[in-house]
């Protein structure tokens, strides 16, 4: 069943590209094909990124406000339960003690406003132009331009399916012909971006299903009593007697957005708390950080500033997720239970796609698949 809606899609695509860019053009199919990969690559991405304010059309849409929040005061009461049994529940005086010794809530609130969202789109766009970088090195361009047919093929040929005959438009590269290896090392630039692309979408909508099973109100909402949403209904649970968290942003503000803000308001789903894709999403760019480039370089001297660089960019991808969780906490967006269920998602979504690529990398090892010796740009 895979394998045959694999097939569909392959001659969907073939015929999507041909259409565009005619049977003759080669080059322009190459061209072609790499722009629909990366419209496709993008919108997935973008997609993704949605799932909070998908969640909370989807909850608007479907559920009374009202018994939405009762299902996330609910649940938000039974995380504060379930912390104060393990004695975990430090984030009131961990926010108590931070807002005496330390401060500086214009600089978290940004943090948590803006580095969360810059930080992840920016290792996403790194390994999306690495990928097409490397499918670029792969064209032969020369050739298409040619236009020559070693192989005469049929007059509607387009080279978009080395599987069914070699061509000498593409660099040989029989290291990568394979769709799948074990080992992440291994993998050519568009495996890799593909292996940490699956993981992150997959962590992200297994966040998303958290968010519609399990709505969470965030601990910064347990204590306010007059905050409304775009609708005028009323968000937080005015516990002020069993709880004194502060709404940090909603007291000091950042510099990029606001909870009052009428889109905010509009877009944003309250009580998207469980798990956290804050922690999800920085985990992943340090996860990202050291697959790719390892967690030290023994290759370089220490007097050479390509050392210093790698070695403060590998220490900041580890630092990054632990500033995410303490911010997250000390602004009492989320509880800690939040956090280390994100850490969980990654981990199994990580499991997940690692598995998936083993088991596909063995069956092709004990299939009698021809072995290519030509890759596709697209």
């Amino acid at each position: 069943m895979k394998r045959r809606f694999s097939f569909l899609f392959r001659q969907l695509r073939r015929k999507i590209v041909v259409g565009v860019a005619g049977p003759a053009s080669h080059q322009r199919q190459a061209v072609v094909g790499l722009a629909l990969l990366a419209l496709t690559e993008v919108a997935l991405l973008a997609l993704t990124f949605c799932t909070n304010f998908l969640s909370a059309y989807i909850h608007n849409t479907l559920e009374i406000f009202h018994d939405f929040r009762l299902r996330a005061l609910h649940n938000a009461l039974a995380i504060v339960s379930f912390e104060r049994s393990l004695g975990i529940f430090f984030e009131q005086p961990l926010q108590r003690w931070h807002d005496a010794y330390l401060g500086g809530w214009g600089f978290w609130n940004t943090y948590y406003a803006g580095v969360h969202p810059a930080v992840t789109v920016i290792f996403l766009v790194f390994i999306l132009v690495r990928m097409f970088g490397w499918k670029l090195t792969r064209v032969n361009w020369k050739r298409l331009n040619e236009g020559a047919q070693p192989l005469s093929p049929p007059p509607d040929y387009a080279p978009l399916a080395p599987e069914l005959s070699p061509s000498a438009y593409y660099a040989s590269d029989a290291a990568s012909a394979m769709v799948t290896r074990a080992s992440f090392a291994d993998m050519s630039p568009a495996q890799q971006y593909r292996f940490l692309r699956s993981v992150w979408v997959l962590s992200a909508w297994l966040a998303f299903v958290g968010f519609l099973l399990v709505p969470t109100m965030p601990p910064r909402l347990l204590s306010v009593c007059d905050f409304v949403n775009a609708a005028g209904a009323n968000v937080g649970a005015c516990l002020t007697t069993e709880f004194s968290f502060v709404d940090t942003i909603g007291a000091h503000g950042s510099l990029l957005w606001d909870w009052n803000d009428e889109s905010v308001k509009t877009l944003n789903n309250p009580y998207a708390a469980f798990p956290s894709q804050h922690t999800i999403f920085a985990a992943w760019c340090a996860m990202t950080w050291i697959m790719l480039f390892g967690p030290a370089s023994s290759t370089l001297s220490l007097r050479s500033p390509r050392y210093w660089l790698r070695a403060v960019l590998r220490w900041g991808s580890i630092a990054y997720p632990m500033v995410t969780v303490y911010c997250i906490v000390v602004t009492a967006n989320h509880y800690i239970s939040d956090a280390l269920a994100g850490l969980a998602i990654l981990a199994i979504s990580y499991a997940c796609v690692h598995f998936y690529y083993l088991f596909k990398s063995r069956r092709q090892s004990y299939e009698s698949v021809p072995t290519l010796t030509t890759t596709l740009p697209y």
